[in-house]
């Protein structure tokens, strides 16, 4: 049986956007090329899988007694439109983990931490270029 862990609820309507029903969580939202002081689906998509990655990435990581604390993991989203009314989204990431030199165990760990992040589903997601898990 699957435990909830966690919920949250967020409302969008005409030009923002309202996290938990809490007024000071409330943030402006606009066209993906509009202006840079608003929020888009795609930016908060971002900022939601670098950071669901980097808790992934920190929890692969210390299960394997690798030091998480210069860890970082960047995420890149498109909107992409594939005829009429055809959207996507593609994402690129990239996971910085200083503590792990070696090349093959730090590729385990961010395919591992990938593989365990829940926002990585149907949205294609690469690591440095790479698909994890592809030959």
């Amino acid at each position: 049986m699957t435990e909830r862990i966690y919920t949250t609820e967020a409302t969008s309507g005409r030009g923002s956007v309202r996290i938990d029903g809490r007024d000071d969580m409330g943030y402006r939202v606009g066209e993906p090329s509009g202006e840079q002081d608003r929020l888009n689906p795609e930016r908060l998509y971002a900022a939601a899988l670098a950071t669901c990655l980097h808790q992934s990435l920190v929890l692969v990581a210390s299960s394997a007694d690798v030091e998480t604390a210069e860890s970082a993991v960047t995420a890149r989203v498109s909107l992409t439109h594939d005829g009429e009314r055809r959207y996507g989204l593609n994402a690129t990431v990239s996971m910085m983990l200083p503590g792990v030199p070696d090349e093959k165990l730090r590729d385990q760990i961010t395919a591992e931490a990938v593989r365990v992040c829940p926002m990585v589903g149907e949205i294609p997601v690469s690591v440095d270029g790479k698909t994890p898990g592809a030959p």
